[in-house]
C-alpha cells in the first residue's frame, strides 16, 4: 500500500469517533472515554500526517475537564473540546479527501 494510501487508512480510523460527538451522539465525556481507548488501542505506527492530528487532539482531550470547579487556565470545558473535535475531523476528512 502506497503512503498516501496508509494515510487515508489510518485517518478513517479516528473519524468516526470524533463524528459521533461533533454531531452530538455522544457527550464530551463519552467521547473522552472513547478517544482514549481508541488512540491507545490503534497499533502501529501512523504517518506523520495522520499523528499530528490525532496526537493534537488526543492533547485536546486531555485538558478536557468536565466541572467547572475544578478547571484551571489551560484546561478546556466540553464547548472548548467540541471546536477542537470539530478542527480534527475537518483536518481528517481532508486527508481522506486528498488521497
Amino acid at each position: 500500500m502506497s503512503a498516501m494510501g496508509r494515510v487515508v487508512e489510518q485517518a478513517l480510523i479516528f473519524v468516526p469517533t470524533i463524528e459521533a460527538f461533533v454531531d452530538g451522539s455522544c457527550t464530551a465525556d463519552d467521547f473522552e472515554e472513547a478517544y482514549s481507548r481508541l488512540v491507545k488501542r490503534t497499533p502501529g505506527i501512523l504517518e506523520r500526517e495522520v499523528s499530528e492530528i490525532v496526537n493534537g487532539l488526543f492533547g485536546d482531550v486531555d485538558a478536557y475537564v468536565a466541572e467547572d470547579r475544578l478547571r484551571g487556565n489551560d484546561d478546556l470545558d466540553a464547548g472548548q473540546l467540541l471546536t477542537c473535535a470539530t478542527g480534527a475531523l475537518e483536518q481528517l476528512r481532508q486527508l481522506s479527501r486528498d488521497g
